[in-house]
């Protein structure tokens, strides 16, 4: 069984794009099935409020105890990928939110984009930014620690992110954001649904070591491995369903076309900006390639679920949410083959040299 996920496991991840344009595809052919799911309640927990708290449970469970120390042990890096993943991403979306203010077709939905972009700023960065920096060569404990640490401190870095997000014109976007930013319930919420359930699995993991000498460990972490993917793939398939529901029901072109335009744009200012800060530092490439990586991409998911519980009767909150991950998926197939060649490609021009090796020399420690 364990030879199968890992297979299954690695094949979905090679193909990972693919496998999101999918999701997407199958949600917005399927909008009843997906509004049957999202229905759903256990105990009081919605489906998505499962699969959300499922996501970030296998995300801390799948952190090694020695990448988190091998990140600790750079805290000048682990501090700039904060800032480049944290500071300088709300920098961009920001100034995206400007220079659209005055190009809304909609005066009444419209301005609503602006609340789902802010969400998304405001969110910590995605697990999916381990894949994708393993395919670019990136340094996988940087990435792990900016993770880790994005996740634990959301309920500080959102409400923060999304008081610095606030229009500066009156309106109904700047009162919903600054009641966003004011609220105990957005702390709770991050607290409760994100930071929380990934503390577990680190716990969980801790607990699962010394069991049957770490068999079981090991046998859990292939499967979590696969489900955590599964999963992730089915919150797309549900985010791309209730748009899909919320534009049949109420069709506005020009408004899907600004969301749509919107998620792409403003998603590549951060990859952009992440690459122009890096690029002539003197960190080694690896950890400009994650750094790269960490400023794009972030928890649309859980930005998701908050628009979800707080923002349901507006699905203009939604739409810059589900095309900006749409975007971030595509993008980031894109980014490792150009970092990688970027990293890889001779400094002077030249073709590459073969460096000789010294001759083996007579081993004269051993005694015949």
């Amino acid at each position: 069984m364990r030879p199968l996920c890992t297979a299954v496991d690695r094949v979905l991840r090679r193909r990972l794009a693919a496998a999101t344009l999918a999701a997407c595809l199958l949600g917005a052919v399927s909008p009843d099935l997906a509004g049957v799911v999202r229905h759903c309640r256990a105990g009081g927990v919605t489906a998505p409020g499962a699969m959300l708290l499922a996501a970030m449970f296998i995300g801390g469970f799948e952190t090694r105890a020695a990448d988190v120390g091998r990140a600790l042990l750079r805290p000048g890096l682990l501090l700039a990928g904060l800032g480049i993943a944290l500071v300088l991403r709300a920098v961009v979306l920001l100034g995206a939110e400007r220079a659209a203010a005055g190009c809304w077709p909609d005066g009444r939905e419209a301005p609503w984009l602006v609340v789902g972009l802010a969400l998304t700023a405001a969110m910590p960065v995605a697990g999916a930014a381990q894949t994708w920096g393993a395919r670019a060569g990136g340094d996988a404990p940087l990435g792990l620690g900016l993770v880790l640490t994005t996740t634990l401190l959301s309920p500080l870095t959102t409400p923060l992110g999304l008081a610095l997000a606030e229009e500066p014109e009156s309106g109904g976007p700047r009162r919903v954001l600054d009641a966003l930013a004011r609220s105990d319930g957005t702390c709770r919420f991050m607290a409760v649904w994100v930071a929380l359930p990934c503390l577990a699995g680190l716990l969980a993991r801790r607990a699962t070591r010394r069991p049957f000498d770490g068999r079981l460990r090991a046998a859990l972490l292939p499967r979590l491995r696969l489900a955590g993917l599964l999963n992730a793939l089915a919150l797309t398939w549900l985010n791309a369903a209730g748009v899909a529901r919320e534009v049949e029901l109420r069709p506005e072109p020009r408004l899907v076309a600004v969301a749509a335009a919107c998620g792409a744009l403003v998603c590549a200012g951060p990859f952009l900006a992440g690459w122009l800060a890096v690029r002539r530092s003197p960190a080694p490439p690896a950890a400009r390639t994650t750094l790269t990586l960490a400023s794009g991409l972030n928890n649309t998911s859980a930005a998701a679920a908050l628009a979800g519980s707080q923002f349901g009767g507006h699905p203009a909150v939604l739409l810059p949410i589900f095309f900006y991950g749409a975007a971030q998926q595509v993008l980031a197939s894109f980014l490792p083959g150009l970092l990688r060649s970027a990293t890889t490609a001779p400094a002077c021009g030249d073709a590459a040299v073969e460096v000789p090796t010294p001759r083996s020399r007579r081993d004269f420690t051993r005694v015949s």
